[in-house]
C-alpha cells in the first residue's frame, strides 16, 4: 500500500471533531478509509456521525485526468471524492495529507465503487459544493512529498485496490493511435479505454477522460512503466494514469 507517514498507520476509530482552522494538525482519533467504506449499507447513505479519515492525495485534476474529483488513499484504501472545483491541483497538491470531517457528505455505492460527495443525481455522486469545502477538506500541516505508488501486476488486482496508486511494470499498449477518441460530428474527444499487455499477453484497461489534456496525443510505444488509480465499475478494472505517469522506451 501507499508509503505513508507513520502517524497515518496509526489508524483508529472515529472522532469528535471540532471546529479546526484550514490548515492543521492530523487529528489524534480518524477513521480508516477502509472503516468509513463500511458504513455504506445501501446504494446510498448519509453520514450522520462524527467520521474523519486522513489519507494522502493520489488523484487531482493535474492535466485535467480527474475533473471535479480528488482521490485520497491511506493504509487501508484509498476512495474518490466528488468536489465542485476547478483547480484541485493547486489547491490539494499530489502528495499533500488531508483531513476529510464527513459528516453531512453522503457515501454512494456506484457501479460497486464507494465514492463520497453529496447525494447522488442522474449523473452519480453529487459533488460537494465549492463554498463549502472548506468546511469538509482540510490540508495539514504536514509537509508533502511524493506518494510511491504499489507494483502490481495485472492478476493481482483485487478490491482492495480501489482507488489506490499502482504501477505497472514492462507493458506495453496493444494498438497504436491517441489515448481518446474523437466525436467525428462535434469533434470533441470522449472517454476512450485502451488495453496494454504485459509480456504474457494479459491485458489491462486504461481509462482516460475525454477532458484530459493530452487526449489527443498518441499514446506511447515500446515497454515501459505506467502508474495510475485502479478504478472499478460493475465487475471490471481499468487504470486511470495519474500526473501522466508513464516512462517509455
Amino acid at each position: 500500500m501507499l508509503l505513508l507517514t507513520t502517524s497515518l498507520f496509526l489508524l483508529s476509530s472515529c472522532d469528535s471533531s471540532s471546529s479546526l482552522s484550514y490548515k492543521e494538525k492530523i487529528p489524534e482519533h480518524y477513521c480508516s478509509i477502509a472503516n468509513l467504506k463500511r458504513h455504506c449499507s445501501a446504494q446510498s447513505v448519509q453520514i450522520t456521525k462524527d467520521l474523519t479519515i486522513v489519507g494522502r492525495v493520489v488523484g487531482n485534476d493535474r492535466y485535467d485526468e480527474f475533473s471535479r474529483l480528488l482521490v485520497l488513499e491511506d493504509a487501508s484504501g484509498g476512495i474518490m471524492i466528488a468536489v465542485d472545483h476547478s483547480d484541485t491541483a493547486n489547491e490539494y497538491p499530489f502528495g499533500s495529507t488531508l483531513i476529510v470531517y464527513c459528516n453531512g457528505l453522503t457515501l454512494n455505492n456506484y457501479g460497486g465503487k464507494i465514492q463520497l460527495g453529496t447525494a447522488p443525481n442522474d449523473y452519480g455522486t453529487g459533488h460537494i459544493p465549492r463554498e463549502e469545502l472548506s468546511r469538509y477538506l482540510h490540508i495539514t500541516l504536514s509537509e508533502s512529498t511524493a506518494p510511491e505508488p504499489q507494483h502490481l501486476r495485472f492478476a493481482t488486482v483485487t478490491q482492495q485496490h480501489i482507488d489506490t496508486y499502482v504501477q505497472f511494470d514492462d507493458v506495453y499498449f496493444v494498438k497504436e493511435g491517441s489515448w481518446c477518441e474523437t466525436d467525428p460530428q462535434t469533434g470533441h474527444t470522449l472517454t476512450t479505454e485502451r488495453l496494454i499487455s504485459d509480456a504474457d499477453g494479459n491485458t489491462f484497461r486504461v481509462r482516460t477522460s475525454g477532458n484530459c489534456s493530452y487526449a489527443k496525443e498518441p499514446v506511447p510505444q515500446g515497454t515501459g512503466s505506467i502508474r495510475g488509480i485502479i478504478d472499478y465499475f460493475n465487475g471490471d478494472y481499468s487504470l486511470r494514469v495519474v500526473n501522466r505517469g508513464i516512462d517509455f522506451k
